[in-house]
């Protein structure tokens, strides 16, 4: 499976701005990832997304990617939702008790 992702040059001065780079979107381990290999390594995160290049990634069997792209188009869609509600600082509230 390859994943092709833009980001409109706004979202990407709101990424770099609230130094969202480094979240992690979703844990993942592809087919042919060996057994001792670090969970961390196969984590997708938003800068994995902003540098303009596929990220591929590989499932074990075609039903398992049909799931895989399920996961990721919500994870995608939330993503999208996430960075404008980064766009700006919400307004102040004033709670007493």
């Amino acid at each position: 499976m390859t994943l092709d992702v833009s980001f409109t040059h706004e979202e990407k001065q709101i990424i770099r701005m609230r130094n969202l780079s480094k979240t992690k979107l979703l844990d993942r381990r592809p087919a042919d990832a060996k057994i001792d290999a670090r969970d961390e390594k196969f984590e997708l995160r938003v800068e994995h997304l902003t540098r303009r290049q596929p990220d591929k990634f590989l499932c074990e069997s075609p039903s398992r990617a049909k799931l895989y792209e399920e996961e990721l188009l919500e994870v995608l869609a939330r993503l999208k939702l996430w960075v404008g509600d980064n766009a700006e600082l919400g307004e102040p509230n004033v709670v007493e008790y």
